[in-house]
C-alpha cells in the first residue's frame, strides 16, 4: 500500500499544478459557503475510486485553495454516497429499494458535516 500511496501523492502533486487554483478557490473556497459545500458533496459522490485516489484529490483541493468545510463535505460524500458503489454493489446485491433508502438516508450527512466544520472552525480559530 505504501508504494501505491507514494505514487498517488506524487501524481496528485502534478495534477495540482495543472488545475488552476483560482477555479478551485472560487468554487470550493471557504468563502463559497453552503454553495461550495453542496458542490463538494456532489463532486465527492461522483469520484469513482478508493482511498488511493480520493485522499490525494483532497490534498490537491486543499493546496489549491479549497476550504476545510468543503473538503470535509467532499470526503464525507465520497465515503457515504459514492455512486459507483451504488451501481456495482448496493443495487445488484441488496436490490434497488435498499440502495435508494441508503442513499436518501445519507444525502443530508455531508452538508451537515461541512456546516459543523464551519462551527468548529469559528470556535477553534475565533
Amino acid at each position: 500500500l505504501a508504494p501505491r500511496m507514494a505514487v498517488a501523492m506524487l501524481l496528485a502533486g502534478f495534477v495540482g499544478k495543472l488545475i488552476p487554483g483560482q477555479l478551485i478557490g472560487g468554487s470550493l473556497g471557504y468563502e463559497s459557503g453552503l454553495w461550495g459545500i453542496m458542490l463538494a458533496t456532489v463532486v465527492g459522490a461522483m469520484i469513482p475510486s478508493g482511498p488511493i485516489l480520493a485522499f490525494p484529490i483532497v490534498v490537491v483541493l486543499l493546496s489549491s485553495g479549497a476550504g476545510l468545510p468543503q473538503v470535509v463535505a467532499f470526503i464525507t460524500s465520497w465515503s457515504l454516497l459514492a455512486w459507483h458503489r451504488l451501481l456495482v454493489f448496493d443495487a445488484p446485491i441488496m436490490g434497488w429499494r435498499f440502495a435508494w433508502q441508503r442513499i436518501v438516508s445519507n444525502l443530508i450527512l455531508p452538508p451537515i458535516a461541512g456546516v459543523i466544520t464551519i462551527g468548529v472552525m469559528k470556535v477553534w480559530y475565533g
